[in-house]
């Protein structure tokens, strides 16, 4: 189907009413344009009558009068009825592809960069937009402009309305075929529009770092290219418009010329009056205005035919579901995970794995610690378990269900998963750890427990502070423990914690510690972390390196047993000795 005539069938057909009204009006604006003119050819005609001829004047120019004033109404109109679905339409899409965007998994969200995205957002839902509003507009409007004038010509002369119509249908055929090299255009446009948009995002968030390393020239450099490119293209759509724009303008003025040549005659042989002359000379001059206007709704509906691509390539594609449509249902309890051979490989590294054939049993309501050098596959791990990234088949299981048949939408409300590198909106700390939960004895009790009282104490509005741009105003230790209250906020039956207490003190890390191990049996905890302060305390340990899991057991055990674990104990022992 069509990309257009889908997207009217999606989102402009439930707003049928509001185009008839529009159409009506625009009906009502262009019946009174051509009628107009015949009044003021029988007004014309009238005076060769003298005095007779008065009172078809005085009647001419009063009905020219109320029909001028009836035209603004319903010009109004039509404007309102075509433009406000545009608008609402505008709001739909946009509406849709946020949703779209916050269902699908991370590994289709990192296909595009995040400006690319926002351009897709922004530019690309303007000129959807513009389809639903101006283009239908712009398209009806000719269409019974050259409707109703033709028919009004044809009453006047069928010999001067032929003769007109040829450089009009020239002109279509010209504007048509250049138009189509707009879309080609369009589509390069939006994407180098897409990759100014990241480089200028990127640089805002990174210009401390620019500022530290003096790497302004350098990221400029960079600016200017993706400036420049996006300059030619938008030059060159400039020049395209430039082509097409003139055409049916000029097909308009040659129009003028006929008339003038050959309808000039024609009143002087008697065929057509002089008033009929110039009625015909109004009407020409009256279609001429959409007829130029045709040209820009033509490169418009090439814009947004590119504009929906991008779109649609966003909206289409269904989330990573494979517990779809009959996905078992979660159990509210700790739950017993078994990893059994899982390996798994980024989507867009297939025949690297980061996982190779991990196998391991945490009983329900245990803590299981996570240890491993940087790139060993312990965040891949969570985020497996978490299902941000569905694993292989018959890889994990759940109290003995296959991980990827459990209701993706239930298993997340049972599960919290605290990144390492935790992020902040950009409000206040209440917001950040409530996230609508609006209950100030929650939001004092998770305080407690990721031991933030002292530190909002010594902010300067408390809970209300804002945290600023992805919660730079606050410390690493900080902005992590606002991301552990956060969820903490509910129950929830499996908790994973990667490296979230890597930022905070030694006494900090013991509370926190002692406050999530009172959560009980209720809860099934996983903490990955490199500082072993932290993993002690565990049920079980597993040593992963290389993507494999290397070692595992009690710390009382693995601290005997040469080995990775012994060796990161003997070094944070002799670092702590030394303090």
């Amino acid at each position: 189907m069509n990309i257009i005539a889908r997207f009217a069938r999606t989102y402009m057909l439930p707003y049928t009413p509001w185009y008839l009204g529009g159409i009506l009006a625009l009906a009502a604006t262009n019946w009174i344009a051509v009628t107009i003119p015949m009044y003021l050819a029988a007004g014309i005609d009238a005076f060769a009558l003298g005095e007779a001829g008065r009172p078809v004047i005085y009647h001419s120019a009063v009905m020219v009068g109320l029909l001028g004033a009836a035209i603004i109404l319903v010009r109004t109109a039509s404007r309102l009825l075509f433009f406000t679905p545009g608008r609402l339409v505008e709001a739909e899409v946009k509406h849709d592809l946020f949703a779209t965007m916050l269902r699908q998994q991370p590994a289709f969200l990192d296909r595009w960069p995040t400006g690319d995205l926002i351009s897709r957002g922004a530019s690309d839902v303007v000129m959807v937009r513009l389809l639903a509003g101006f283009a239908a507009l712009g398209m009806v409007n000719t269409g019974l402009a050259l409707t109703l004038t033709s028919a009004q010509m044809l009453r006047i002369s069928p010999k001067l309305t032929v003769i007109t119509a040829i450089p009009l249908a020239v002109a279509f055929t010209i504007t048509l075929t250049t138009a189509n090299r707009l879309r080609v255009l369009m589509k390069h446009l939006q994407e180098s529009a897409a990759e100014l948009s990241e480089h200028a995002l990127s640089s805002y968030q990174g210009v401390d770092t620019i500022h530290a390393f003096q790497a302004e020239g350098a990221f400029l450099d960079a600016f200017e290219h993706h400036n420049a490119t996006w300059l030619r293209w938008v030059l060159e759509r400039a020049n395209l418009r430039v082509a097409i724009g003139p055409v049916l303008a000029l097909a308009a003025s040659v129009n003028v010329f006929l008339l003038l040549y050959i309808g000039g005659p024609m009143a002087i042989r008697g065929e057509i009056t002089v008033g009929e002359l110039v009625a015909f000379t109004s009407l020409t001059a009256y279609l001429s205005r959409p007829l130029r206007g045709f040209s820009f709704i033509v490169t418009l509906f090439r814009q947004a035919e590119a504009a929906l691509e991008r779109i649609y390539e966003i909206t289409d594609p269904t989330p990573d579901r494979p517990d779809l449509p009959q996905p078992v249902s979660v159990s509210t309890t700790a739950p017993a995970l078994s990893i059994r051979g899982l390996s798994f490989a980024y989507p867009d590294q297939p025949d690297a794995p980061v996982l190779n054939n991990l196998n391991l049993q945490v009983p329900a309501g245990s803590t299981l610690g996570v240890l491993g050098l940087t790139g060993s596959g312990k965040t891949t791990l969570l985020r497996c378990l978490s299902r941000l990234y569905n694993p292989p088949e018959g890889t994990i299981f759940i109290n003995g269900v296959d991980i990827r048949t459990l209701d993706l939408d239930a298993w997340r409300q049972q599960t919290l998963l605290v990144q390492q590198r935790a992020f902040l909106f950009t409000e206040s700390v209440r917001d950040n750890i409530l996230l609508g939960h609006d209950t100030p004895e929650t939001l004092q009790r998770v305080l407690n427990l990721a031991a933030l009282g002292p530190d909002i104490q010594a902010l300067p509005n408390g809970v209300e502070t804002l945290v600023g741009e992805a919660g730079l105003t606050l410390s690493g230790g900080q902005r992590q423990r606002v991301a552990l209250a956060r969820g903490l906020v509910e129950r929830r039956s499996l908790l994973m914690l990667d490296d979230v207490l890597s930022a905070v003190d030694h006494a900090t890390e013991q509370q926190l510690i002692s406050a999530l191990k009172n959560q009980g049996q209720t809860t099934t905890t996983v903490i990955v972390s490199n500082r072993i302060s932290a993993l002690q305390s565990a049920d079980m340990i597993a040593v992963m390196d290389g993507g494999h899991i290397v070692d595992q057991g009690a710390h009382a055990d693995l601290i005997t047993r040469s080995g990775l674990y012994k060796q990161v104990w003997d070094k944070q022992r002799m670092g702590e000795d030394d303090v």
